[in-house]
């Protein structure tokens, strides 16, 4: 398997390169050269596997000649088994024909941990065979910089930066980032919002300083992030119906990687007929998806912080599939985008686009709303983040007959003390220790000289 850019199809690269890397030299990100498609029969087959080997059926074309099949095995089997339920990804029922595909089993309590721990098995392998040293470079509100730093604390010839917006981390998350330990973990407070921290890693690694160390990205602008959420939803269609059965997700907007990733599986030959992209106030995806105009906003809080955000760096791959895998035109478009902010699809590809995807903008009010309803009809807990898409999928799935299933993405647990408020008891946080002594310091928003300076000292 070949990786291009979505702005250059002149550089062709290896899947290696792929996973030792931030951003394509000319800022585009990777994407395969084509993607695998399965027939029915053949994805009805993988029906009894488990996860890890399932696992191996679906990645193993991404990963081509890379790195051997035994070995591919291995790294799975060693990135799955820190999880804490034994179906890796456990469906519950919560309604008739809805579900909800728990994600949060993993150690961070998040669905982070998916892409952080297969990152930290691949980068870790090449990263060896290479003889070279990593720095893991990432944007965090909280949990994907907690799943990066556990990941990769085995990991010694890796060095990770995490840059989380000072004031807009979740309490829990943020003591839980203040506590963490790996032996090369740099952590930066932003004097800004989750979105200037995806602007200063994105700089950071167009403009990397550090020749010495492989740049690489631990957000889902890095392949390896999607890859993982591919497994996901296999796993949740061999679960309903063998692979055989149209099936729906609803999925709230904490990242694009995993609307993206549904959204290509169904080229690969799942039967998705429709995905719904939940969001909260912060609703740049909901506009773009309904009235096909996207915007860099100021991000608002709200009771479901993980989508406090409008910076997607997974839409251009959408756009790249969208507008016919056309390097021009998506770099064109991206470029009217980082000088303006704004951003709108030709009618061609925001039609193709809406065949499959429906939005909706769910407001506080109704996040609470939806929990408190949902535990006194079932005594099922969800988090504010999960309570998006189970209300979304209830108000906009176009059939009745499909099993409609949200993704789960954080445990209940972090938000213990929202739950407790809203009469949900028996909800306990996470434990929290001491505070680490390690590096970390606060940064101005705008001030990429300041971060240079500072990456001396690495």
């Amino acid at each position: 398997m070949r990786y291009v850019s979505t702005r250059s199809a002149a550089e062709q690269v290896d899947f290696a390169t792929v996973v030792l890397s931030g951003v394509a030299a000319d800022g585009g990100l990777y994407v395969p050269q084509r993607l695998p498609c399965f027939s029915p029969q053949e994805i009805a087959n993988w029906s009894t596997l488990d996860y890890p080997e399932l696992a191996f059926r679906v990645l193993s074309p991404f990963v081509g000649d890379s790195l051997p099949e035994a070995d591919f095995k291995a790294l799975l089997h060693r990135a799955y088994s820190g999880f804490g339920h034994r179906a890796v990804a456990p469906l519950r029922q919560i309604d008739r024909n809805e579900w909800l595909l728990e994600l949060f089993h993993g150690p961070s309590g998040s669905a982070k941990d998916f892409a952080a721990r297969l990152q930290a098995q691949l980068v870790s392998y090449f990263l060896q065979r290479r003889q070279r040293r990593g720095v893991l470079v990432g944007a965090s509100n909280g949990d994907t910089g907690l799943a990066a730093i556990d990941a990769f604390k085995d990991c010694p010839q890796t060095q990770v930066l995490v840059f989380y917006p000072q004031n807009a981390v979740p309490e829990q998350q943020g003591r839980q980032l203040q506590a963490a330990h790996h032996p090369g973990l740099w952590r930066f407070a932003v004097q800004g919002s989750f979105d200037d921290c995806q602007t200063l890693v994105s700089r950071l690694l167009r403009q990397w300083p550090l020749p010495e160390h492989e740049a690489i990205g631990f957000n889902s602008s890095n392949w390896v992030g999607v890859m993982a959420q591919l497994v996901l939803y296999f796993h949740a269609v061999l679960q309903l119906g063998g692979g055989q059965r149209p099936i729906g997700f609803s999925v709230p907007a904490a990242s694009f990687a995993e609307v993206y990733a549904g959204y290509i599986v169904q080229k690969m030959g799942l039967p998705i007929t429709q995905m719904i992209v939940a969001t909260n106030s912060n609703d740049a995806l909901h506009q773009l998806f309904l009235k096909n105009r996207y915007s860099r906003g100021q991000a608002r809080q709200s009771l479901s912080p993980a989508m406090d955000l409008s910076l997607f760096a997974n839409l251009e791959r959408l756009v790249w599939e969208l507008y016919g895998q056309d390097p021009q035109a998506v770099a064109a478009l991206m470029r009217g985008f980082e000088d303006s902010g704004e951003m709108s699809l030709n009618n061609e590809a925001w039609l193709q686009a809406r065949m499959i995807i429906d939005s909706y903008s769910v407001s506080d009010e109704e996040t609470g709303k939806e929990i408190v309803s949902l535990y006194r009809d079932t005594g099922y807990v969800i988090d504010p983040h999960a309570a998006t898409g189970v209300l979304a999928a209830r108000l906009y799935r176009r059939s009745l007959v499909a099993p409609m299933v949200t993704l789960g993405e954080i445990a209940p647990a972090k938000s213990a003390r929202l739950l407790g408020e809203l009469g949900i008891p028996g909800v306990v946080p996470p434990a929290v220790v001491a505070p680490s002594t390690q590096q970390w310091q606060t940064l101005a928003a705008d001030d990429f000289a300041a971060l240079l300076h500072s990456l001396k000292a690495l």
